[in-house]
């Protein structure tokens, strides 16, 4: 009865030895014999791991396939994902971009505000200036005459005073004339 190694089963399969042990002990399969630590199969054994191999492989190939599919679905959701990010930050930065052109128009808007308050507190100082003028030319003549009366009379006791300053200066003067022209 021949026996075989796991190098041979390896090579038969055209796998890596390691492969073949993993396989092995994942199925727990019971080997033949040993010899320098080296474990032996017999014909039954080699082609059990052989068709188990070459059967467990093919469904590798299938898995590797849908492994494929699936990271090619999620390298697509994720190029989709990386789109959708660049699309939201254009959008964050035309949005910032508003936000600061809007800022300064309401800033422009805050100073013609101010100057429009200024103009309407000069026109309504003007308005209450003519109002005043209107009622002073509205008043009744009496009344104007009572005020023109009055500054009359201030007028007079201010030339009287006038008058008085002058006849003292005149009687100052002739005293002193009288003083040093003797």
């Amino acid at each position: 009865m021949r026996v075989y190694s796991m190098k041979d089963i390896a090579e038969e399969i055209g796998k890596d030895k390691s492969n073949v042990y993993r396989y092995i002990k994942k199925n727990n399969i019971a080997h033949t014999d040993v010899k320098e630590r080296t474990l032996l199969f017999n014909a039954t054994q080699k082609n059990t791991i052989i068709k188990g191999m070459t059967s467990n492989s093919n469904d590798d190939v299938a898995q590797r396939s849908q492994h494929d599919q699936h990271n090619e679905h999620h390298s697509e959701t994720d190029n989709n994902t990386d789109q959708i990010i660049a699309t939201m930050q254009d959008n964050i930065k035309n949005l910032k971009e508003q936000n600061a052109l809007l800022a300064k128009q309401l800033e422009s808007k805050d100073k013609q505000l101010d100057e429009a308050q200024k103009l309407i507190d000069q026109q309504q100082q003007l308005n209450l200036s003519t109002q005043r003028l209107l009622t002073q030319q509205n008043e009744p003549q009496e009344v104007k005459q009572q005020t023109q009366t009055k500054q009359k009379s201030t007028e007079q006791t201010q030339e009287s005073e006038e008058n008085n300053d002058y006849q003292k200066k005149a009687t100052n003067k002739s005293f002193f004339k009288r003083l040093f022209d003797n």
